[in-house]
């Protein structure tokens, strides 16, 4: 089960400056990821530079900072058609696809994603997820930043 907390935000900034001071950095990579839907269930396929992987998530949409809900663990695999045909299979649609640059650092029982998208629009994601009660005190340590940059989505 994923505890996640993830917003849209006008500057990154702040929030890196936030991160790296008490985290560690892990990587920035470039991502494509192309979305896949199927009555609840979401299948991704992202390029991560030059290897592809599958995941699967749970459908779920809300106009909250806060999301909790069933993910699986990458696949890697090396044959896009491949994976594709075996999506149509199962049912799956294409619905969109995203590209956007990621910095990853970790903590004790937390991980941040800070994602800066360039399709299909640019915008800024600031998103963690973890131990609930980690993720909850760290939200309410980025409340003053919140009040500055968060957007209202």
């Amino acid at each position: 089960m994923e505890y996640e907390y993830s917003y849209r935000v006008k500057e990154l900034d702040e929030y890196i400056d936030f991160v790296s001071k008490r985290y560690t950095f892990v990587k920035e990579q470039n991502e494509t990821r192309t979305i896949y839907r199927n009555n609840g269930i979401i299948a991704r396929i992202t390029k991560i530079d030059d290897e592809m992987y599958l995941d699967f998530k749970e459908d779920k949409l809300e106009n909250k900072d806060l999301i909790v809900r069933k993910e699986s663990k990458q696949i890697k695999f090396d044959s896009l058609e491949n994976c594709e045909d075996i999506l149509e299979f199962l049912g799956y649609r294409k619905d969109n696809t995203l590209v956007r640059k990621r910095r990853i650092y970790e903590g004790e029982n937390i991980k941040f994603e800070i994602d800066s998208y360039i399709e299909p629009e640019m915008s800024n994601v600031f998103s963690f997820e973890g131990l609930k009660e980690t993720c909850d005190a760290v939200y309410e340590e980025l409340a003053e930043l919140n009040k500055k940059y968060k957007e209202n989505n």
